[in-house]
C-alpha cells in the first residue's frame, strides 16, 4: 500500500482545486455526480455487493 502524504496532495494545485470544490460540495450535502465517478461508485456497488453475497452463501 502506498502512502500519500497530505502536504503532497495539497502541494499539487489541480488536486488541491478538486479536494476544495469536493469539500465544498459536501458542506452542501450535494455531490456532483459525473461519469467517472459514477463509473467508480457503480463498480464499488458491484464489488461490495460480490463481497457480500460470498459471505452469505
Amino acid at each position: 500500500m502506498k502512502v500519500v502524504l497530505q502536504k503532497t496532495l495539497y502541494d499539487n494545485e489541480d488536486i488541491r482545486k478538486r479536494i476544495e470544490t469536493l469539500r465544498h460540495h459536501q458542506s452542501q450535502g450535494k455531490i456532483v455526480i459525473n461519469d467517472n465517478n459514477k463509473d467508480a461508485i457503480i463498480a464499488s456497488l458491484k464489488s461490495k455487493i460480490k463481497r457480500l453475497e460470498e459471505v452469505n452463501v
